[in-house]
């Protein structure tokens, strides 16, 4: 095994938002490359409104590769999810991610891959400010996406405090 890149990324959370209708934070990412791929920026608005048991989250994603001979063009696509709590352990919901275009071609959405589906998440323990909760669907893909469908689990285990969600 050897070492062929290393990130830093970085989540921010915009306190004064936490009182409007639609709370925000950030994300920024950088990727530096050790081989002759290039390096990697990525930027994140994130976007959420939480209404008793509903949540709701947007992200507008941007990217691009840094670098000498490179596409330095910015990629646009999107996050988003809807759940809803169905009791205190079990959420479930519908997401979905996929691309918009590059700063200097922006077009028909259908030129690009999008990904929907329906998911769910059961909270396993919670225990000490710590929980351990486990996240699986499946997305279904459509304009051009590189698969028919994806099956998606997450296994998470989170510190700092039980939020109910």
């Amino acid at each position: 095994a050897e070492l062929d890149g290393s990130g830093i990324e970085n989540g921010f959370d915009f306190i004064p938002s936490r009182g409007w209708p639609v709370h925000f934070g950030a994300y920024a990412e950088y990727e530096r490359n050790m081989s002759e791929a290039p390096d990697h920026i990525e930027l994140k608005l994130l976007m959420q409104h939480i209404e008793g048991p509903l949540d709701l989250r947007f992200n507008v994603v941007t990217e691009r590769e840094t670098g000498d001979h490179f596409d330095n063009r910015w990629e646009f696509g999107y996050a988003a999810q809807a759940s809803y709590r169905v009791d205190p352990s079990w959420r479930l919901g519908v997401q979905g991610f996929g691309d918009t275009g590059f700063d200097d071609q922006l077009g028909d959405i259908d030129d690009y891959a999008h990904y929907w589906g329906p998911f769910a998440q059961v909270r396993l323990m919670s225990a000490n400010d710590q929980q351990l909760s486990l996240h699986f669907g499946y997305l279904f893909g459509s304009g051009h996406a590189d698969a028919e469908g994806q099956v998606r689990m997450q296994l998470e285990w989170s510190f700092g405090g039980d939020d109910d969600d």
